[in-house]
């Protein structure tokens, strides 16, 4: 182990000495202690200066990738602190310094041990993939985030996840060597994963220790699982063309060709390719998938009769592969480009060149910073020529382009001719406008030369006067070495570019820039749909056949349960009904009275009707403690009466002791006079019990009666309301305080006789004294 240790520290003292010589604080020009801020304006000042397509230097090329190593590994805290601290100049995402336990565990043979067993030549072939292939291609988490995952938008990514002492992954390194030469060549790019080292990464991928190894296809920021059991190049390449899509490069013919090429307007430029195969290949997805934001792509299959026009009008050679890049003119391509097979590398340098159409519309804060970017240099500075306009403008705008076409002033390569719609980017139109006081409040058709200093700070110029269109021609001479003036706003805009390229050009407006709207994002309801749709493929990827059957289980299980509980809670209530009507019918004294009380009550209160037929179970059986209320009332007042004597009992329906029921008065009449008798006292000057015959029955109506069987006894209470001079009289004595008088006033009939209704039986029966009292007199009843 000892030795083991030394060749650790002795290679890893190699390792700094050969990586001692790069000096990224040298190469930026910039000191030790020089904060990030200081780091990056450097950067942007030796990256301009030595961008390949800026700089004629033959060095430039090694020169621009040294920069840019440098201020990679400068941004990164961890990675500077590494360098100061022991010189590791190592700029890889998934690179880590050589430790001693790190070695001894990629390198520790378990089976040494048994070499002292069975001899020195004893060896366990096993190889570990973690020493190969997979090893070198290995990501971390924050290399991951850093790197990887914002590649995405451009490249597509497979990732494979892997572990230590995986059969699986030992069978499938021959196979993923493979895989990497087909898809290298055409812009599909390859990692691996350690699940063991990255477990949180293993996890975000849905990749598990019993199923590897995982492999998963990262495209714009999502995940795509591989679901095919077989892991195999065919099956690999087949999993991404689906991925892709069929939309990505649809098919063309001579039927569609023209629209096709003429959907310029959408701000992109189109890419035809054409071939004889039927399958698109796979390079030709992944180049329209890295450009999709600036290019739409278009697939011709050169089949006679069905390209017939595109083959004529083109001169497209039938025995090889073609791509075509058209701008805003159709019939002329921009670039064009044969092959017998098309290398990746040759088609992204043609799309790098001629991305963008002659007049781009400025449509996000993307597209500006492609466009007009970010220049602190007045030297080097790089200006843009607007044209404020709406895209229904297409004079103004086929006028700029024209003239952007064949422009050769000073300056040609740093300036660049856009236009900007004045309603999809009013803010940005708007902030120019009021930095300018002597602008117009009208921007249409009008022309302005900006220049962006920093990310916030833009200095701009207005050209005088609005842009003419080609038939407003003044003249049809060329200006010596510059353009042809066609008109008197092409000349201004000519002398403009001249005198700010020179020496004492400036640009005397500065203002505030906000960030762009994007004109073209989605809108709320498509974006929450777009979330839905990922968050539903998300699901369906991550979940696997075993999982989703245990899921079907499990919802399938809850819905039985709650249809049993269901159809158990309704056969419940359909018992307790049927119960509930036999308990009430068998209550019922008659057929008549269960009519009427339902009607008139609920099943918690049943009043029943005092007649011969009752009187014994109400009456004569009582048990004792008990009493019977008893309602008198007739035919015509039952619907309003019973109602409101039901009501006023209802509290008391608990009370066991109380049985509630009426009585009608025709029927009960001779009962109740009979009672009457008992109750009135004999003697001088007492009525007469004659006098019961002569009773109104329309005066009893109301009447409440608590009978007593089992003590024979029973009290009497009749309400009656004070009306017409007797009320007021009533009034007027309780305002003077004569309660007396009125007390002998209420004793004008002796002994109540109104009360009991011994009155003439031809009088009115609304009539009635000013009695406002209960009468209660307990006596016995014959039974």
């Amino acid at each position: 182990m000892k030795m083991k240790f030394l060749l650790i520290l002795l290679l890893s003292f190699c390792f700094e000495s050969v990586s001692s010589h790069f000096d990224p604080y040298g190469t930026l020009g910039v000191k030790r202690g020089a904060t990030l801020q200081e780091i990056r304006k450097a950067y942007k000042l030796l990256a301009k200066e030595w961008h390949p397509d800026k700089s004629n230097n033959p060095s430039a090329q090694e020169e621009f990738v040294e920069i840019n190593r440098a201020y990679e590994l400068l941004r990164d805290p961890e990675r500077r602190k590494l360098y100061d601290n022991r010189g590791i100049s190592e700029d890889t995402p998934n690179f880590r310094p050589p430790r001693p336990e790190a070695y001894a565990y990629s390198t520790f043979d378990p089976f040494d041990d048994l070499s002292s067993v069975f001899g020195k030549g004893f060896r366990f072939q096993f190889h570990m993939p973690d020493s190969g292939l997979f090893h070198e291609q290995t990501i971390t988490l924050k290399g991951y985030e850093k790197n990887v995952l914002p590649a995405s938008a451009r490249t597509p990514q497979l990732i494979l996840t892997y572990s230590d002492w995986c059969m699986g992954c030992v069978r499938a390194a021959p196979m993923w060597k493979r895989l990497g030469e087909e898809m290298n060549p055409v812009g599909i790019s390859m990692s691996t994963v350690h699940a063991g080292r990255e477990p949180k990464l293993a996890r975000n991928f849905g990749a598990r220790t019993d199923s590897l190894p995982h492999l998963v296809l990262l495209m714009d920021g999502r995940i795509y699982q591989y679901r095919d059991e077989t892991l195999s190049v065919i099956n690999i390449i087949r999993f991404i063309r689906e991925k892709f899509g069929t939309q990505l490069i649809p098919r063309v013919d001579d039927s569609n060709y023209e629209d096709f090429l003429n959907g310029w307007r959408d701000n992109r430029v189109r890419v035809l390719i054409t071939g004889k195969a039927e399958v698109l290949r796979l390079r030709y997805l992944a180049l329209a998938y890295q450009y999709r934001r600036f290019a739409a792509f278009g697939y011709a299959r050169l089949i006679e009769g069905e390209t017939t026009q595109i083959q004529d009008r083109y001169n497209i050679p039938s025995t090889m592969d073609s791509m075509f890049v058209f701008r805003e003119e159709v019939d002329t391509p921009a670039a064009k480009l044969s092959m017998p097979d098309l290398p990746f590398s040759v088609m992204t340098d043609v799309l790098e060149a001629n991305k963008y159409l002659l007049l781009p519309r400025i449509s996000s804060q993307k597209i500006l910073d492609e466009l007009c970017p970010l220049d602190s240099s007045r030297v080097r500075r790089r200006l843009c020529v607007m044209l404020v306009a709406e895209e229904e403008d297409e004079d103004a705008q086929e006028s700029l382009r024209k003239y952007a076409k064949v422009y050769r002033g000073p300056g040609k390569d740093r300036v660049g001719f856009v236009y900007v719609s004045k309603k999809g980017q009013q803010a940005f139109v708007q902030a120019l406008i009021e930095a300018d006081e002597s602008m117009v409040k009208n921007p249409d058709r009008r022309l302005v030369i900006i220049w962006r200093r920093n990310l916030s700070s833009v200095s701009f110029l207005w050209i005088p006067g609005t842009w003419k269109r080609d038939e407003e021609s003044e003249n049809d001479g060329f200006a010596e070495d510059i353009l042809p003036p066609w008109n008197s706003s092409q000349y201004e805009l000519t002398a403009a570019l001249k005198r700010l390229f020179s020496d004492d050009g400036n640009l005397p407006n500065e203002t505030t820039m906000k960030e762009l709207v994007d004109e073209n994002a989605a809108g709320l309801l498509q974006r929450i749909y777009n979330r839905i749709l990922i968050l539903l493929e998300s699901i369906k990827d991550r979940i696997r056949k075993e999982d989703l059957l245990a899921a079907v289980s499990v919802i399938a299980t809850i819905v039985f349960i709650m249809a049993v509980a269901y159809v158990m809670a309704y056969l419940v209530s359909l018992e307790e009904e049927t119960i509930q009507a036999k308990r009430s019918k068998a209550t019922s004294p008659s057929s008549n009275s269960c009519a009427s009380t339902a009607s008139t009550a609920t099943l918690q209160l049943k009043m029943h009707e005092l007649r011969g037929e009752t009187y014994n179970g109400m009456v004569r059986l009582l048990k004792p403690g008990c009493r019977t209320i008893v309602l008198l009332l007739d035919k015509e007042t039952k619907a309003k009466i019973l109602p409101v004597f039901h009501r006023i009992v209802w509290p008391y329906r608990k009370n066991k002791t109380l049985m509630f029921g009426w009585m009608y008065v025709e029927r009960g009449l001779d009962w109740y006079k009979q009672l009457l008798s008992l109750a009135l006292p004999l003697g001088e000057g007492n009525p007469d019990p004659q006098q019961l015959e002569s009773i109104n029955p329309r005066n009893c109506i109301g009447t409440i009666l608590s009978l007593n069987g089992h003590r024979k006894y029973f009290c009497i209470y009749h309400a009656k309301h004070l009306e017409g001079q007797q009320r007021a009289a009533y009034a007027e004595a309780k305002n003077n305080g004569l309660r007396r008088r009125i007390g002998r006033s209420r004793g004008q009939k002796k002994n109540g006789e109104d009360f009991l209704g011994f009155e003439d039986s031809s009088s009115d029966s609304d009539r009635s004294s000013d009695v406002e009292q209960g009468l209660s007199s307990p006596d016995d009843v014959v039974s």
